[in-house]
């Protein structure tokens, strides 16, 4: 399990940097993240020194523009740490979840809220076009039409909402209701075989990116490499102990 706060569920420099590191570290330790706030939200947006820094930096000189696009590409690749993780990665989202807040939980592959949760793509309100993930990641989740409306309103919906729409797939009345759910799902993954859990992450994750034929060309390719006798065997043993014979 990851959970730290940074101020008041804002996301500053030193988190951005250290991201990548900590999920790095945890995929060798854990078979499952989950990423939540120990505050009243998941996350209120980017900290404020993190715009000021931005807009302290002068677009027409060149140094500068440089600048921003490096701090830009290493908060993207931040986040897309949450995604090319090894292991999967649950979003126990509660209270607000802002701008910064929606890139995240876009790059993670499980999302759990409270009904009562409040979310908003709000770049556009800002001056900005979102940059970190989410028009990327978005569409794929809810479909264009939705992540359209949400990025140009910049408009707040609910976690009853944002289940309608998909972009969590379970919602529950309370916040601790909420991390039980996240936790009986965190222990129904990690009894799963590893191997089987981080190769459909990967596959998945490739088969967004690619036409039908090449996922189902590269998943062959895929069990044909890594699959073995003695893990399916194994499962299968666990699944008769446990009397189900069929999958």
């Amino acid at each position: 399990f990851f959970a730290r706060v940074w101020g008041r569920e804002t996301k500053n420099l030193d988190m951005w940097r250290q991201l990548p590191e900590v999920v790095c570290q945890l995929e060798k330790d854990v078979k499952v993240i989950v990423l939540r706030g120990l505050g009243k939200h998941f996350c209120t947006g980017i900290d404020l020194g993190v715009l000021n820094a931005i807009l302290d930096l002068d677009g027409n000189k060149v140094d500068d523009a440089l600048k921003f696009r490096e701090l830009v590409l290493m908060m993207q690749e931040s986040i897309t740490s949450l995604e090319k993780c090894r292991v999967p990665v649950v979003a126990a989202v509660h209270g607000c979840c802002y701008g910064a807040g929606i890139d995240i939980i876009t790059a993670c592959d499980v999302r759990y809220s409270t009904e009562d949760a409040v979310f908003s793509v709000k770049e556009v309100d800002v001056g900005l076009a979102a940059d970190l993930g989410t028009l990327q990641r978005l569409p794929h989740i809810t479909g264009h039409g939705i992540a359209a409306d949400l990025a140009l309103t910049a408009r707040d919906f609910s976690g009853t909402e944002a289940r309608q729409m998909h972009l969590v797939t379970r919602t529950f009345p309370d916040h601790q209701s909420l991390l039980r759910g996240c936790h009986e799902l965190a222990i129904s993954l990690a009894r799963k075989d590893e191997y089987a859990v981080q190769g459909t992450k990967h596959v998945l994750l490739h088969s967004r990116e690619n036409s039908t034929d090449s996922g189902l060309n590269y998943v062959a390719v895929w069990n044909t490499a890594l699959l073995k006798k003695e893990q399916i065997m194994k499962q299968l043993a666990k699944r008769s102990s446990q009397g189900r014979s069929k999958l």
